[in-house]
């Protein structure tokens, strides 16, 4: 056999789908669906030409006893849970899969939103008790004449820039650090007339009534919305984060909502998953939560399988194109 390829993924129900595309290359594949055994995930992996990866940590410590791995594949758009800096040394091209769910994951922005305007899952759960006529500590608010903020002008901001552009707001504040190289696509995605422009960091966080996170986990975003933001943050702000839960400082995003800086909340992601049993987070009725769903549908996940494996392929025999981080 040419290549070693070791598919390291513990959620999917099976990688029929990355066999069929593996096995037509002269290479052996090993799979490993459980990572509770270090000792044998780096003993597989030790002699691997490439890896396909989902959630395990690939640290320095990892990366160092790789011997032969010429690509790394990260099943998905970020890749927090790899060093690519350090796998860049060791001469380990980092892949991932960007194009796969930005439909899924700007459409579960948009149920978060609307969930948390309309109050949706809270009247959900009172109904439930045998309320009715809910108005009582139950804010219902509006979109329009509202400033809708996006927060990061990737594909998943652009397309849900595209998304909102006929929903009636005010104005569409846009925040990306490419801002001057990104300016043509903003009447791209403009439909209806909705004065949509590019905003300082600053100004989307005071002037916006919502606020999407759309970057990826990085040094430079770790945090980035956190204490210092939170004071320059509108007053009733509604904040959505689909994006990486290290994004927002989770203490200070629960001192805001005890405070009532914020109107509430929607998030799919957090710091720590999954999100812990005490979590205080779960205290606030003005808070939807979901499971870090944002990126899942049937075919998300079958065509995650494919391009991953795909890329791998492309990278090893040199025959297509792939998505490199590093």
């Amino acid at each position: 056999m040419k290549y070693k390829i070791v598919i390291l993924e513990n959620r999917y129900e099976n990688h029929n789908i990355e066999k069929d595309i593996l096995g037509k290359t002269d290479c052996s594949i090993a799979e490993i669906s459980s990572y509770s055994d270090s000792e044998y995930i780096e003993k597989e992996c030790r002699d691997a030409d490439a890896i396909l990866v989902n959630l395990y940590k690939m640290d320095m410590t990892f990366l160092e006893k790789l011997e032969k791995c010429r690509v790394i594949c990260r099943y998905g758009i970020g890749y927090d849970n790899v060093d690519a800096e350090y796998a860049a040394s060791k001469g380990i091209k980092l892949l991932n899969v960007p194009e796969y769910c930005t439909e899924e994951v700007t459409e579960h922005i948009l149920a978060l939103f609307f969930s948390c305007i309309r109050n949706v899952a809270v009247k959900d759960r009172l109904i439930r008790k045998g309320k009715w006529n809910i108005k009582e500590g139950v804010r219902s608010g509006r979109i329009s004449g509202k400033v809708f903020g996006i927060l990061g002008y990737g594909k998943t901001g652009q397309a849900l820039h595209r998304k909102i552009a006929g929903l009636g707001f005010s104005r569409i504040l846009i925040y990306d650090h490419k801002a001057e190289k990104k300016g043509d696509l903003i009447n791209t995605h403009s439909t209806d007339g909705t004065e949509s422009v590019f905003a300082s960091f600053d100004s989307i966080l005071s002037e916006s009534d919502f606020l999407s996170l759309n970057v990826p986990l990085n040094e430079k975003t770790k945090h980035m919305i956190g204490k210092e933001s939170f004071r320059k943050i509108k007053q009733g702000a509604v904040l959505i984060n689909a994006s990486r839960g290290g994004v927002v400082d989770t203490e200070a995003l629960i001192c805001a909502l005890e405070k009532g800086v914020l109107a509430g909340a929607a998030l799919d992601v957090y710091e720590n998953e999954p999100l812990d049993e005490g979590s205080r987070l779960l205290d606030f009725d003005n808070v939807v939560l979901t499971d870090h769903a944002a990126w899942f549908s049937e075919d998300s996940q079958a065509d995650l399988q494919r391009m991953c494996a795909r890329s791998a392929v492309n990278f090893l025999t040199g025959s297509g194109e792939y998505s490199a981080v590093n």
